[in-house]
């Protein structure tokens, strides 16, 4: 058996009614904080965990190193896409990727998701620090939840306390309720203690999930998904879980009490 299949097998699968209508943006509460490794996580383990088209887009302001950290294989002709045509790969577990170029992001992420969507893909964007880029703006307001990560360290979650009351003071003050909040190990050893962050943030957003370290994604070069711990898996499951939760469809029950 393929280190694939066992992986496939170990997993438990997200829980999502419609896994390829998902969008997602995965965004920096603060520099280093994991975004485009938890990005990776997200669309891997929604690909293995239900079999559907993924896709991983790099949406960070000045290029980032997305495809650098996931390409492990060239798209196949079916899944090339004109307007992306040097910038494409497939991650080990067989997500798309989609990644910037030198002179910075291929498009616009907005005109990029629509284009996706009428593809039948599941969507994850790395946009790194770009929170409160212009340019990020549109494709927030069409609707994808946020996960916005933060390192465990005392100076960063700091920052994401701010990057968390610039969302509140934008977008209004529902708009936590439907973002998620990742908080990466990045030491073998936790260097704060979270259990009062998560108490805070909890009462306040759609969820907190810890990531416990994983030394493959502390590790330079391509990400192998087959070589990450089933406890990492799991944290990103968890996620997917939330973000199921925040596209379940409205019961009919509801609806008639609408």
């Amino acid at each position: 058996m393929s280190d694939t299949s066992r992986i496939v097998t170990l997993m438990r699968a997200p829980q999502i009614s419609s896994p390829a209508s998902l969008s997602a943006v995965v965004v920096a509460g603060s520099g280093g904080a994991s975004s485009t490794t938890t990005a990776y996580g997200l669309s891997t383990a929604l690909r293995l965990g239900t079999g559907c088209e993924v896709s991983l887009v790099d949406a960070t302001t000045d290029g980032g190193n997305l495809l650098a950290r996931t390409a492990a294989a060239a798209v196949t002709p079916a899944q090339r896409l004109r307007q992306f045509d040097d910038t494409m790969a497939l991650t080990s577990a067989g997500a798309i990727v989609v990644g910037a170029t030198e002179e910075g992001p291929v498009g616009e992420p907005a005109l990029i998701d629509e284009l996706l969507a009428v593809r039948g893909c599941a969507r994850v964007y790395d946009a790194g620090t770009a929170l409160r880029a212009a340019r990020l703006t549109r494709l927030i307001d069409s609707g994808p939840p946020l996960v916005v990560t933060a390192p465990v360290r005392a100076e960063p979650l700091e920052r994401l306390r701010a990057a968390l009351q610039w969302l509140t003071a934008t977008y209004g003050g529902d708009f936590l309720s439907e973002t998620v909040v990742v908080l990466s190990h990045q030491a073998p050893k936790p260097m704060v203690e979270v259990s009062r962050v998560r108490e805070a943030l909890s009462s306040r957003t759609a969820g907190v999930v810890e990531v416990p370290f994983d030394p493959v994604l502390s590790r330079p070069g391509v990400l192998d998904h087959t070589r990450i711990s089933r406890a990492t898996f799991d944290a990103w499951t968890d996620v997917l879980d939330i973000l199921g939760s925040l596209a379940a469809p409205v019961s009919e029950e509801k609806e008639n009490l609408a």
